[in-house]
């Protein structure tokens, strides 16, 4: 007679642990792991690196690439230049404005502060006039030729006099420009304080800048420590990229005693002096001597690799960045072309309005107005050769003397 077996329904836990067993199972044989954020958690460092002054300035004067990376973009922005266009001052009165920028060094104050911004997330440009520093900031209280001066400072430098304002709200908006700085000891009215701020950061981060940006370091940090362990690498390497190998007969006997440690230590010592400066050592004939040479294969193509994470975390080109030519059948054409992009966006786009408001105090400090349609307009980031020039010239000449031939173009 066959004999019945009962079937067993298993218990909610055991069936809790069986399923906790098989994740696990999954996890260790990677078929999950790839759909689990435990390794994009584990390599988050969570804390800023934006709001460390200390490391960010000692790393931005220690290292070159820092300075580049920094720097360049926004010396690239400002290079060529920018037309001024007004249809209320002339050409010779822009003219005497653009010699004004020059003379009082703003733009170059301005090119700092945005040089700040970058770096540490934040810079400002302040105005100062012989009114008193704490007072609003008045156009019409300018006067035709009067003292006036731009300087740049970092955000470090402007604290906020009321930290309580950073935290109220204004209709559901965040008030993150202050009423006052703190300037040196100084109490400045924010009038008188032109912003630049870093990047935006999401709204769980930004309380934490109190109200600035993000500093451009701040996603470099990983191809930064890749690209600094590969220099120190190198480095350490160059002192052991030869070593010398003696084989001395008796050798772990004589290291039992001192005067034997003693003895081997000078013998050696003796040997490497000899060795270095007349290229010939004597030894015993039961004594061996050999060199080994290290082998540097693999650090080229690691230090490429690790320089085309920096330069697409930084959105530049090998070109500015290390010096490296470009290869292949476009010859940086389209590398370029991607950088002048990032400037557009991230540098002239953000301080353009910026540019045209100290144009403003300029003209009323130049002329006694500020003219209502005072716009600013950067010339082409791309440069032409002296060739391309010519042709382009030759090609406009072209055209006008087709169109006087025509009669489109009057005598007159």
């Amino acid at each position: 007679m066959a004999r019945k077996v009962k079937q067993v329904k298993p218990q909610p836990e055991a069936i809790e642990v069986n399923n906790t067993l098989t994740a696990m199972t999954g996890m260790v044989t990677g078929q999950q792991q790839i759909s689990q954020t435990d390794t994009l958690d584990l390599s988050l460092r969570s804390y800023l690196v934006s709001n460390n002054r200390i490391l960010l300035s000692q790393a931005y004067v220690e290292h070159g690439i820092c300075q580049t990376l920094i720097d360049q973009p926004v010396d690239d922005g400002f290079r060529v230049g920018f037309e001024i266009h007004s249809d209320q001052i002339s050409a010779d009165e822009i003219e005497d404005l653009e010699v004004f920028l020059e003379k009082n060094h703003v733009i170059s104050e301005l090119i700092q502060a945005i040089k700040w911004a970058r770096l540490f997330g934040g810079g400002a440009v302040i105005v100062i006039n012989n009114d008193k520093p704490d007072s609003v900031f008045n156009l019409n209280s300018l006067k035709k030729g009067g003292k006036i001066q731009f300087r740049a400072a970092d955000m470090w430098e402007l604290y906020n006099a009321d930290p309580s304002q950073m935290i109220e709200a204004n209709e559901g908006k965040l008030i993150e420009e202050p009423e006052y700085y703190q300037y040196y000891g100084k109490r400045i009215h924010s009038s008188r304080v032109f912003p630049v701020y870093g990047k935006k950061a999401p709204s769980y981060i930004k309380f934490r800048l109190r109200g600035w940006g993000m500093s451009e370091l701040e996603r470099l940090i990983r191809p930064m420590n890749c690209y600094l362990k590969n220099q120190s690498l190198i480095f350490e390497l160059l002192d052991e990229a030869k070593i010398d190998v003696y084989k001395m007969k008796g050798f772990n006997s004589a290291l039992l005693t001192n005067d034997g440690t003693a003895g081997v230590a000078k013998r050696i010592q003796n040997a490497n002096i000899v060795k270095n400066f007349q290229n010939a050592i004597t030894m015993d004939k039961e004594d061996e001597y050999d060199q080994k040479q290290l082998s540097f294969s693999g650090l080229g193509e690691m230090l490429s690799q690790i320089r085309l994470d920096i330069a697409s975390a930084a959105k530049m080109p090998l070109t500015k960045l290390f010096g490296i030519s470009a290869a292949g059948f476009s010859s940086g054409e389209d590398d370029i072309e991607n950088y002048n992009s990032m400037v557009e966006s991230e540098v002239r786009a953000k301080v353009k309005y910026l540019v045209v408001d100290l144009l403003g105090i300029c003209c009323q400090n130049l002329f006694g107005f500020v003219p209502d349609d005072l716009k600013v307009k950067f010339h082409p980031l791309r440069m032409l050769n002296a060739k391309e020039e010519e042709e382009v010239k030759t090609s406009q000449f072209n055209r006008v003397m087709s169109s006087y031939q025509a009669g489109c173009i009057p005598d007159t």
